[in-house]
């Protein structure tokens, strides 16, 4: 297979997918680490992906957003991986927010069944999952109804939450970079994390690897606003390093080896 072939491959595969590893790619294609990183920067020229930790991920547009279908097939073992060491941070009898994103809603199958617990959210799709549990105490955040997010968002959700003092919050995000922080591609989006942000004692930012280096045009705040940063992102990677230079991050593939060990 030729460059140009092969680069129209990886194209439509980002555009299906949303993402792609470069190892696999090496793999799937029989070609080495370098060629398929070289092909994946002369896409990114293009300016229709943006490269990521191990990848890529699309980028038709600033404003490209892929919708919550495509995002629960991304990640899922790496969100699993993050909801389980999140798991830790819940203690019986706490109110907890958990937020619209697929990372979240991958923490509210974990911790749903601490006990005494009141649990927050404008996530639909943390509502329908949590809602099958008997016993639970769910909470359901009213606002503006928003289908790329599957969640409620805009000013009647910040002025609801604004009644609250949560103990734990977990948000997710679009994109975390040092230099311009947590950001999304959404306005509503960002403006009710930022509500639900300051009304929350502890708050946790949940992201696998593929949102690191990324940023959008809303911003929720500085990585220093939140309590704890839980992602797979190795340890040993140079922007992990960095991150933990300005505020608490725990990788969840260091947590395993260390269960190994």
């Amino acid at each position: 297979m030729n460059q140009t072939k092969r680069q129209e491959l990886i194209s439509d595969l980002l555009k299906v997918n949303g993402e792609v590893s470069s190892k696999e790619l090496a793999d799937e294609l029989s070609v080495s680490m370098m060629t398929i990183n070289r092909d994946l920067k002369e896409l990114a020229i293009q300016k229709e992906i943006q490269l990521v930790h191990g990848g890529a991920v699309y980028r038709g547009d600033d404003s490209f957003e892929n919708p919550i279908s495509i995002k629960e097939e991304v990640s899922v073992q790496e969100k699993k991986r993050i909801a389980n060491f999140c798991r830790t941070l819940v203690k019986p009898g706490s109110s907890v927010f958990i937020e619209t994103g697929t990372t979240t809603l991958a923490v509210a199958r974990e911790i749903f069944n601490i006990e005494h617990c009141q649990f927050y959210t404008n996530s639909l799709l943390v509502m329908n999952a949590l809602s099958k549990f008997e016993g639970i105490q769910l909470h359901c955040v009213p606002g503006k109804y928003r289908d790329l997010s599957k969640g409620f968002l805009g000013l009647e959700t910040a002025e609801f939450v604004q009644q609250f003092n949560f103990d734990v919050a977990f948000i997710g995000a679009e994109g975390i970079n040092l230099e311009s922080g947590v950001s999304l591609p959404n306005e509503e989006d960002a403006f009710t994390k930022k509500a639900i942000l300051k009304q929350s004692k502890k708050t946790i930012l949940v992201a696998d690897h593929k949102k690191f280096d990324l940023s959008y045009l809303y911003k929720v705040g500085n990585i220093t606003d939140f309590d704890m940063i839980v992602t797979d992102l190795p340890s040993e990677d140079k922007l992990f390093q960095k991150l933990s230079n300005v505020t608490t991050i725990k990788s969840v593939r260091n947590e395993e080896k260390n269960n190994e060990n």
